[in-house]
């Protein structure tokens, strides 16, 4: 948008801009989204193809039929390929250097586009916006039909590259069909970035900044937006009005636009309602403000919008982007310029170069490399949960949501039917099925299928019926139910909402709107196929609903490739000035066709400690110590202050607490504390029950801390960050409590994170505190002073013991002394094993945690779920390879790029998924305990593996384990070998 105001035409403001290398210097509940089919091309003869007419295509290479050399296998492998351009944003490959980061594309008209985020692009409502958008457009187009696609993401390098032309395999030779090359990256040293093209024959570039910000709007307001009350009719205290950017004009050979933030809207209101005001704080949104400038050799600006790069034979635009808090605008261009100036001082070969020595730096610090072996059997990882209640037909395992109307026939197979059998069942009578090889039911009968509990679907499910309902409720009613009502431990087939057709499968839930019509028969079909990743819905012989992919012939190279994507995406957006947005990191779109709203971001700009943390957890096994700074810098570092002070004046005790739900600054959010002031309640505490007494983020942080120092021993940051934070933790329950007439600790009231409400002594918090005293007092003396050992031994002789009930006659970890008001579908009860590892196959009483994960209420293995992890640790090797295989096949099918995960319980790409993956695969492969290094604890023999990972004390450990024994293995220092343990052997 131009400005009116001439003082404002050649802007800029002050925030250090982003230096990655200070890091390295230091470091020596939730709904699921029913999901679409892709609208992608194929990628090619490796990507699977296209299986059959109206099917969704797979739209990647490299992934189903991978298959990797172990003897020094290329991270090229795991390069994601594609032979088409894209439609839309839904098409988008990530890029970054920690702090801005990029979702590009390339369409068909010759258009390479791209959003820009950026860790620090908060605005006056705190939320996380985009920066903006940039296309460059290409003339004439080098995408156009016959000239020939190859779409790179090249890992080592963090580079996009797009060839186009040359001589194929048509006949048509380079001067025929002209070459061109498109890169685009983003410099890991420098906020800047780079899109260069080389062509054969001269072509003419023009950047545009597309803006969709351009005048004032309201936006919708999300859980953790500040302005959100849901005692308003309209469930907000005040619109969220969202101010426009503001494009530079009067520049010369350059465009470009910022946003200013002109007011702030939150931190004093949220400070005087959450009486925080007594401790000064800096306003952390007002006047902040962020941008680009878009330069190019021989650049001609042609208006505020358009920067052309003349026709030639090569191009370079360069994009700077930059923050300032607090900044005028007139600041803020100052310092872009200086920036410009100061990069550009460095010659561009040079930059580029140290751009790749980083990133090849990065990729060798780890990596886990699998394939199956020579002796694989097939896949056991069936996409469809096992559970232990019957089938039942026309109702829920409750009984209720009861069919209406007539049910011409029900059967179910044992297998994934074909499309051809598909369409042959449709064109049959209404009778039940003859019987058949692999069909385990054919009836019409309401009611429970005896005998029907312990069926499994290893190669997956087909559910077929005739149905010719009544006009039902909007509830709908069940066809076919194997599932916990509520839960996501089998599968169901009903017609919510309504007179629609929903299947739900483990956590893939497929839909199709008023798909059955009140009086008329209809004939539908329900597939889940284990080895095409997905599922998909029929009706009357059509596909109306598809989120399966190609198959995969080789899954252990299959999860290392997601492994790395995954570690690639963290590393893009992980080197800020904030932690990772577990809600889609920096790597959101706008969530339907158009790009109307490309800031959407479904729960909103808040940290929620729980989901917060799971991109972090295996970074210290992948030796990424360098991303981890950001979440240590914000929570143990700004906001520690904060949580002191908030424990005193809430409680009247020293100590700190950490909520759960908070935003970047420290408050609580709205929602959560309510809108009565401080000074007006009795109780000072949060009204929101989902997590008012969950206070284990304290602990899981100084539990994570205490892994970085073990890595790294690094002594500064154990003196000066790691036990000041655990000592205020501690203190805080210590203080906060009150002990029996044993002496020991109660904790109540307390929660057991937000599934169980009311409890006494809930396990993660107990867990917790046993796990982090007893791993401070096995520091070495010099390291714990004596006060604070004395402290640690006090508090650890009155803490109780850990909570156990008994179920079938067995012992097994419980989520509390006493639990009650069960809310959501975690499971507390298990964290003893994650993340405290108290409880471990290596452990005294593991049978404890066997039980209590054989018996938890809720199972699943995507989002933030944990199974796979829990699976790992207690060495339950085939269940955690097939909760981690269908972990890594669980990317959303609406988008092109095979590591975006979800949407799940959060939203698109699901960075708890990716992180809960990392570290699963990670934990199957090493784990420690204390000095002890366990090698191969849950890893299958039948999958080879070469291997570089990080562990305690400075530690590496590599090796290649290949047809099921380890046929080498380094340590360094060489010294801890002798700490080194193969399990499988």
């Amino acid at each position: 948008m131009k400005t009116n105001n001439s003082a404002r035409a050649e802007l800029g403001a002050p925030m250090a801009e982003f230096d990655p290398s200070w890091i390295e210097r230091r470091a020596g509940g939730r709904r699921s989204r029913t999901t679409r089919r892709s609208p992608h091309g194929s990628a090619g003869p490796l990507g699977g193809g296209r299986r059959s007419e109206g099917r969704a295509l797979v739209g990647f290479l490299g992934l189903a039929w991978l298959t990797l050399t172990l003897s020094g296998a290329p991270l090229d492998a795991f390069n994601v390929v594609w032979d088409s351009p894209s439609r839309d944003h839904h098409g988008s490959m990530p890029l970054g250097n920690g702090d801005i980061a990029l979702n590009a594309w390339m369409t068909g008209d010759g258009d390479l586009q791209f959003y820009i985020g950026k860790t620090d692009a908060w605005d006056d409502n705190a939320r996380l916006l985009k920066v903006g958008k940039v296309r460059i457009r290409f003339a004439p187009n080098p995408v156009a039909v016959g000239k020939g696609f190859r779409q790179e993401l090249k890992l080592n390098e963090s580079c996009l590259e797009i060839t186009t032309g040359g001589a194929d395999a048509s006949g048509r030779s380079a001067i025929q069909n002209p070459r061109a090359t498109l890169r685009i990256w983003v410099d890991a040293n420098h906020p800047v970035i780079h899109v260069t093209a080389e062509s054969a024959t001269p072509l003419e570039a023009v950047a545009f900044v597309e803006l969709w910000r351009t005048n004032q709007y309201e936006a919708e307001i999300q859980v953790s937006d500040v302005l959100l009350n849901r005692k308003q009719a309209d469930q907000k205290q005040a619109p969220m009005i969202v101010e426009p950017d503001t494009l530079l004009t009067g520049q010369r050979d350059r465009v470009g636009w910022f946003h200013h933030n002109v007011k702030s809207i939150g931190p004093r209101m949220m400070a005087e309602i959450q009486g925080l005001t007594g401790l000064q704080q800096t306003d952390p949104l007002l006047h902040r403000t962020f941008g680009a400038v878009v330069t190019a050799e021989r650049g001609e600006r042609l208006d505020d919008r358009r920067l052309r790069s003349p026709a030639g034979t090569s191009h370079r635009f360069s994009i700077y982007v930059l923050t300032r808090h607090s900044a005028t605008p007139e600041s803020w261009l100052a310092a872009m310029d200086e920036t410009i100036r100061r990069v550009e001082t460095q010659p561009f070969d040079v930059r580029r170069a140290a751009h790749g020595d980083w990133w090849r730096a990065f990729w060798n610090r780890s990596w886990i490399r699998a394939s199956a072996g020579t002796n694989a059997g097939p896949s056991t990882a069936s996409i469809v949960p096992v559970n232990h209640h019957l089938v039942r037909i026309g109702l829920d395992q409750d009984g209720g949501n009861q069919f209406v109307g007539e049910l011409g026939r029900v059967s179910i197979f044992r297998h994934a039917l074909s499309e051809s059998e598909i369409r042959l069942l449709s064109n049959s009578d209404r009778k039940p099925l003859a019987t058949r090889p692999e069909m385990i039911f054919s009836g019409k009968s309401p009611g429970p299928v005896p005998q029907s509990a312990g069926w499994s679907f290893a190669p997956g499910l087909t559910l077929e019926a005739w149905v010719k309902p009544e006009r039902l409720t909007s509830g709908g009613a069940r066809l076919v139910d194997k599932i916990t009502p509520g839960g996501s431990d089998g599968f169901l087939l009903d017609t919510h909402p309504g007179n629609s057709l929903r299947f739900i499968c483990g956590q893939r839930i497929l839909q199709r709107e008023a798909a059955l019509p009140a009086g008329q028969w209809t004939h539908v079909v329900a597939v889940a196929d284990t080895e095409a990743g997905g599922c998909r819905l029929y009706v009357n012989g059509a596909l109306v609903a598809d989120d399966s992919g190609a198959p995969v012939r080789d899954e252990a190279a299959y999860v290392s490739q997601m492994y790395h994507l995954q570690r690639f995406i963290t590393a893009c957006a992980g080197r800020g000035a904030y932690p990772i947005k577990f809600n889609g990191s920096l790597f959101t779109v706008p969530p339907g066709p158009t790009e109307q709203d490309p800031d959407y971001r479904r729960w909103g700009p808040g940290y929620w400690w729980q989901n917060t943390r799971l991109p972090y957890i295996s970074l210290c096994t992948s030796g990424d110590f360098d991303l981890q700074q950001p979440l240590f810098r914000m929570y143990a570092g700004e906001l520690l202050p904060l949580c002191r002070y908030r424990t005193q004046r809430y409680f009247g005790h020293a100590g700190a607490y950490y909520p759960e739900c908070i935003m970047f600054w420290g408050p609580v959010f709205s929602e959560s504390y309510g809108w009565t002031p401080f000074e007006e309640r009795e109780d000072k505490l949060q009204e929101s029950g989902w997590h008012k007494w969950e206070w284990v983020s304290g602990l899981e942080l100084a539990w994570m801390m205490l892994d970085y120092y073990d890595h790294t021993l690094d002594r500064e940051f154990l003196q000066q960050h790691t036990l000041p934070l655990a000592r205020e933790v501690l203190t805080f329950f210590d203080e906060h409590y009150p002990v029996n007439a044993q002496g020991r600790l109660v904790m109540h009231p307390s929660q057991a994170l937000e599934t169980w409400w009311h409890c006494t002594n809930a396990m993660p918090e107990l867990a917790g505190c046993i796990a982090v005293t007893e791993r401070l007092l096995a520091l070495p003396a010099q390291l714990l002073p004596a006060p604070e050992r004395e402290f640690c031994q006090r508090f650890h002789a009155k803490l109780p013991p850990i909570p156990l009930r008994e179920v079938e006659g067995k012992q097994t970890l419980a989520p509390a002394e006493f639990f009650a008001d069960k809310r959501n579908i975690e499971n507390p009860e298990l964290y003893p094993v994650f993340p405290f590892r108290l409880f471990a196959f290596n452990r005294p009483n593991a049978v404890w945690a066997l039980a209590a994960l054989e018996h938890r209420w809720d199972r699943g293995h995507s989002g933030w779920r944990q199974d796979d992890l829990f699976m790992a640790y207690l060495g339950l090797t085939d269940a955690a390879r097939q909760a981690v295989v269908s972990r890594a096949r669980s990317y959303d099918r609406n988008e092109r790029f095979p590591a975006f995960w979800g949407p799940n319980y959060d939203w698109t790409p699901d960075q708890d998924h990716g992180g809960v993956l990392m570290k699963a695969f990670q934990s199957m492969l090493l784990q420690t305990d204390g000095r002890k290094i366990f090698l191969l604890p849950a890893w299958p023999k039948e999958w080879d593996v070469e291997f570089k990972l990080h562990a305690p004390q400075q530690t590496i450990v590599e090796g290649v384990y290949r047809d099921g024994s380890m046929q080498s293995l380094r340590v360094t220092p060489e010294a801890r070998r002798a700490d080194v343990t193969l399990v499988s052997e």
